[in-house]
């Protein structure tokens, strides 16, 4: 049960609604398999809890520099033992691995440690060999992490190679993936996006995809990758703007189609009294800004054509050797935050969905998707100030879920809902994270119907009706499949409802950049680290084996 804040807040939110309390259609879809589309980093850790969450994929790291540290043909258990990877198969979620770390022997040109550039030759055969050893395990590969990390004194670098060695190492790794299985994917590795936009350099992205076009062999590879992944944390509003800006420069390239991932995404709290940062956060956020953020990054992500995301990480560590910043769903001693039971929340009513697509008036955001014979909305405001929201009704009535899990029934009047959206609470405009989201859940096809019906206006201070509300980006998205290879398509869509389509919605702005690199740790920065037990479980199998 949340602690005495979260039902206060609860109470709050709903006030305004009828109270009718009755079992929900979560149950049903609670007990399908996991959406492989819904996913938390290193959920091996406590893997009870990230059933109980619904997490339906997980990442790990596997080293290069662990499992073959001394030679060529030296081959040590790997830093993530095999019985883990089992656990999470067994718990119906897939495994998603990065390949990383140079080993001291296999180090080339520029780098004296692990993030230097490997001889490519060895690095072929390490590819290979990974890839036969896990076959009909792990169908997902993603080369490297991080490589836009361009300051190699910082502690968040992991590679050290240039663009075009960057290039080579992909190459490699893609050519010798897919010499074992076609179907296995190859994934150009997480960039945090921001360390090339805040220092007004070009996205690592597009260099990257400027030097495969100039490839002779890779039109017919594919560009030597299945898709791109994203590190993106504090803005669900710049999720929006990256995946468009994404899209459009794989399309300028000939690479349409290519899946995009994010796989890390979070706004880690500030306020937590149990587990403080332990330096002073670059962005305060407090522990229902975070719960607020997971519900809003699913919805903006996903309806931005996402084909994964994925929460970092399901646990803190008790000594925090790796971050300044407490990410974790649960805190070290296995507690819930309020973000556990909103990704709760994302999984029971949204998996399973066929379509998702936006929606934006005034400072109101709806977006919808269609889950078969039901449809579920979230809804919030954008703003500071409460928002009041009229949402077109596809049934009689309607479940209302709150970022707890608290469930009533609404019924529609008019033919549509009116819900009181908290306002955001933020120091400033416009506000990174919007007010807590509410989830309408009907069981009635969507068909494409445009949420809101009818300008928005505060609760308190009246706000102005937008001029032309607008239907943003749509995204498809394709059942989920134990192994999906096709992408979510962003396009734009004109509904019945009288209003305006735009091509791109309207990201919030980012934080200014800062004069100088950040202290702490920056979004997606130390997420190379081993935890304790990895390495001590590890360790105790290479014991076991000599």
């Amino acid at each position: 049960m949340a602690p005495a804040l979260s039902r206060l807040l609860c109470g709050l939110l709903l006030l305004p609604l009828l109270a009718c309390w009755r079992p929900t259609a979560a149950h049903a879809w609670q007990s399908q398999p996991p959406d492989p589309r819904f996913g938390i980093v290193e959920s091996f850790v406590n893997p009870e809890a990230a059933s109980e969450a619904g997490a339906g994929y997980t990442r790990i790291l596997l080293r290069w520099d662990v499992i073959q540290p001394d030679s060529s043909v030296d081959w040590k258990p790997a830093n993530v033992p095999d019985p883990l990877i089992a656990g999470e198969l067994a718990a119906g979620r897939e495994v998603v691995a990065i390949l990383i770390g140079t080993p001291a022997w296999a180090r080339t040109g520029e780098g004296t440690d692990s993030r230097a550039v490997p001889d490519m030759e060895a690095w072929r055969a390490f590819v290979q060999r990974m890839a036969q050893q896990y076959q009909g395990r792990i169908r997902h590969w993603i080369i490297w992490n991080e490589p836009d990390v361009w300051m190699h004194d910082h502690p968040g670098s992991t590679w050290v190679g240039s663009d075009e060695d960057y290039l080579r190492l992909l190459k490699t790794a893609y050519l010798a993936v897919k010499g074992v299985d076609p179907g296995l994917q190859v994934y150009v590795a997480g960039v945090t996006y921001h360390w090339d936009q805040e220092y007004g350099r070009k996205p690592f992205l597009e260099r990257l995809l400027d030097l495969i076009s100039t490839d002779p062999e890779a039109a017919a590879n594919g560009g030597y990758f299945d898709g791109v992944v994203y590190h993106l944390y504090f803005n669900p509003g710049q999720t929006v703007q990256v995946l468009a800006e994404t899209r459009q420069a794989l399309d300028r390239h000939g690479l349409a189609g290519k899946s995009i991932w994010i796989n890390e995404t979070n706004a880690p709290p500030s306020d937590d009294p149990q587990e403080p940062p332990w330096s002073k956060p670059r962005f305060p956020v407090s522990l229902a800004q975070q719960a607020a953020f997971v519900l809003q990054q699913f919805a903006l992500a996903f309806s931005s054509g996402a084909e994964r995301v994925e929460i970092y990480k399901l646990r803190n560590t008790a000594d925090h050797p790796e971050s300044i910043e407490p990410f974790g769903l649960l805190r070290a001693d296995n507690s819930q935050r309020p973000a556990f039971a909103a990704f709760r929340v994302a999984t029971s009513y949204l998996s399973g969905f066929s379509r998702a697509y936006r929606q934006q008036q005034g400072e109101v955001m709806a977006v919808t998707f269609e889950r078969g014979p039901e449809t579920t909305t979230v809804l919030w405001a954008t703003g500071r100030r409460p928002a009041r929201a009229l949402v077109r009704a596809t049934a009689a009535e309607a479940t209302l879920v709150d970022a707890t899990g608290a469930t009533r029934t609404v019924p529609a009047s008019g033919g549509h809902y009116t819900l009181d959206l908290p306002g955001a609470a933020c120091s400033g405009e416009p506000c990174s994270i919007g007010g807590s989201p509410l989830l309408l859940v009907e069981a009635a096809p969507a068909q494409g119907r445009a949420a809101l019906v009818a300008p928005v206006a505060a609760t308190s201070t009246p706000v102005p009706p937008s001029p032309s509300p607008t239907v943003t980006a749509t995204a498809t998205v394709r059942p989920p499949t134990p192994s999906p290879t096709a992408t979510a398509t962003a396009t734009v869509t004109t509904t019945a409802a009288p209003v305006t389509t735009m091509p791109t919605a309207t990201a919030v702005p980012t934080p200014p950049p800062p004069a100088a690199p950040p202290e702490g740790r920056l979004p997606g920065f130390y997420c190379m680290g081993i935890p304790v037990g990895m390495v001590l479980l590890a360790g105790a199998a290479a014991a076991r084996r000599r």
